[in-house]
């Protein structure tokens, strides 16, 4: 990469070089356009040229700079999503599994109940008569919908 840097500089100085030998007896460029009548030497014509060029590459490194930066959050973010999801299912899963193995009964053994009850199972809701069940909760990153 570096050598190839460095031939691209070479064969730029080449060019400048190359216009400032071929243009050093000529006469101005006429340039009319309306109201913009303008008689420039082909050298500056030229430099103009580079600069506008120079100026449009610099435009498209930014907008590619951004456009990298902004894909990279936004995976970011995803990830961050996927990882808090999934830990708040594990977590979801783990005090389920743990009220269900570890509630006393009436005999006092896990899961063993007293004759004529029965223990909630998982995923039922434990609510008083007419409030309703709750609302399942929602991790912060989660988007609304």
């Amino acid at each position: 990469m570096l050598i190839i840097g460095f031939l691209l500089i070479l064969l730029a100085a080449a060019v400048i070089t190359y216009v400032l030998l071929a243009t050093a007896g000529m006469t101005p460029v006429e340039v009319s356009y309306g109201v913009l009548n303008v008689e420039v030497a082909p050298l500056w014509l030229f430099l103009a040229g580079v600069l506008t060029l120079a100026v449009a590459a610099i435009g498209l490194w930014m907008v590619a700079a951004g456009a990298r930066g902004k894909a990279r959050k936004a995976r970011e973010v995803r990830e961050l999503r996927k990882q808090a999801k999934d830990a708040d299912r594990r977590a979801t899963r783990a005090t389920d599994a743990g009220q269900l193995d570890q509630r006393p009964t009436s005999t006092g053994r896990p899961g063993a109940g007293a004759p004529g009850t029965t223990t909630p199972r998982q995923g039922s809701s434990t609510t008083r008569p007419g409030t309703g069940p709750t609302p399942p909760e929602r991790h912060r990153l989660e988007p609304d919908r």
